[in-house]
């Protein structure tokens, strides 16, 4: 009986373990290492050339993955780099999705701000804003590397809608918040895949 129970307890195991795997999402944007040098296409910020220099400048500033997920209420902007933020200077974070606007100019922005010497910040903010139809900019929270954005917070966030061609920069953060210099662009990535919001 015993032996019964023990099987019967490896096999659920198996199966939580199978569908925590499966549960993982896959990153929308990934990046190569050891590329934020503030060179390459940095500034342009469309992703066409991606990153070809390997000389790297900076380990926090360097994107290596952007992974989306959701349930119901939140959607979840997950940002990995070489090393967690903050640094000594002043870090900020860019995922630009839906190039809608006028020339392709990209219309839902989600950005990440971290405190450091250049800046006043004393904490990690976040907001979501609409580039095209304009309107006040939404504050979310920040938590380590992800973005927590309510989905009610804009109508590119409701259920089957889709992120399209979603796409990264990190940049030096200086000033006061929110009114600060975004700038120099340290990394960017290329265009990675649409994601399409669940639930």
């Amino acid at each position: 009986m015993k032996r019964v129970i023990s099987i019967v307890a490896a096999l659920g195991a198996i199966a939580l373990s199978a569908t925590a795997l499966q549960a993982a999402p896959a990153p929308s944007i990934e990046d190569p290492l050891g590329d934020a040098n503030f060179v390459n296409d940095q500034g342009t910020g469309d992703g066409s050339l991606g990153d070809f220099n390997q000389a790297d400048a900076g380990t926090v500033s360097d994107l290596t993955a952007v992974t989306f997920s959701n349930d119901k209420k939140n959607l979840y902007v997950t940002i990995d780099t070489e090393a967690a933020p903050p640094a000594a200077s002043g870090i900020g974070y860019r995922v630009r999705v839906n190039p809608d606007g006028p020339g392709g100019s990209y219309c839902l922005i989600f950005e990440a701000f971290h405190p450091g010497a250049n800046n006043d910040l004393t904490m990690a903010k976040g907001r979501v804003r609409d580039a095209c139809e304009g309107g006040a900019p939404v504050e979310v929270q920040v938590i380590g590397n992800t973005l927590t954005v309510p989905r009610k917070a804009h109508k590119g966030l409701a259920k089957g809608a889709t992120l399209k061609a979603p796409q990264a920069q990190s940049f030096l953060y200086s000033g006061t918040y929110p009114t600060g210099f975004s700038g120099p662009v340290a990394d960017t990535t290329k265009v990675g895949t649409d994601y399409k919001l669940k639930k």
